[in-house]
């Protein structure tokens, strides 16, 4: 699952411009919550600007939660449910898309994308109905030896 969100990053500076952006530290942990993953997140923002009509440069650091829901398809009700855990993988590192100084120039909007893999793994139980051999040949099956096709000679 990607997703993208805006977030709200509020320097100590009035920023004139952007000079980078990114994102650091991402860690993340999965619980299962009915039909669905529920992942808790954070990551830290970092955002070099300038300042004072770009005489100076700083970099503002922000750390962020999230919190998404994924919900599951194709989910085999016959799993033990005391058995079953979640395994969340990272597709797509979080980074950041844009950043830009808002209208009153006091903060910076930072668009980052990421991208979530969820897994449920658990046992079940399957019931296979085993027989004794047949003594006798199958008259309807052939024997290793035997073919379908049939040959034929072609001549030149």
């Amino acid at each position: 699952m990607g997703s993208q969100t805006t977030y709200t990053v509020r320097p100590a500076n009035r920023p004139s411009t952007i000079g980078g952006c990114w994102v650091m530290n991402h860690t993340y942990d999965a619980e299962l919550v009915g039909d669905y993953v529920e992942v808790r997140g954070k990551f830290t923002i970092h955002v070099w600007y300038s300042y004072n009509n770009n005489s100076e440069t700083a970099v503002a650091t922000d750390t962020v939660s999230y919190v998404e829901q994924i919900a599951l398809r194709d989910l085999d009700t016959d799993c033990l449910q005391d058995t079953r855990t979640v395994e969340v993988r990272n597709l797509q590192n979080p980074n950041c898309l844009d950043a830009t100084v808002t209208g009153n120039g006091s903060e910076i909007l930072v668009r980052v994308e990421k991208e979530l893999g969820v897994e449920l793994l658990g046992e079940t139980k399957m019931c296979v109905v085993t027989c004794d051999p047949v003594d006798k040949k199958d008259e309807e099956f052939l024997d290793d030896d035997e073919s379908l096709l049939e040959e034929v000679e072609i001549e030149d």
